[in-house]
């Protein structure tokens, strides 16, 4: 299990942490990307968490934080915002299971 609080994590990410936030990040991508519309899950790696922002919470929980309007900024996945935000959510909830993951939390 890894040791930190939540402010070491924010202060320390993209130093200390960095690559097993790309780990993390690159482990959901490819779970989803078998299971889901690939264009749709290329789509919202690439235009909405290339900016979201991860958080450790505390007690091995992670949050994502999004950009505004994250549906609104896809383009190229014609699929409805229904549909699109639906697997926006999948995808995060997958994202924040890897992140317990591979900072052995899970």
């Amino acid at each position: 299990m890894s040791d930190f609080t939540p402010e070491e994590f924010e202060e320390e990410k993209y130093t200390e942490y960095f690559s097993q936030l790309q780990t993390a990040y690159k482990r959901a991508f490819n779970e989803l990307n078998g299971t889901y519309d690939s264009t749709l899950i290329h789509a919202i790696d690439q235009q909405i968490l290339n900016e979201s922002e991860p958080h450790y919470e505390g007690d091995g929980e992670f949050s994502i934080e999004l950009p505004d309007d994250p549906i609104d900024r896809l383009t190229g996945a014609p699929v409805s915002d229904e549909k699109a935000a639906e697997t926006l959510d999948v995808y995060v909830e997958e994202l924040k299971e890897q992140l317990r993951a591979t900072f052995d939390f899970a």
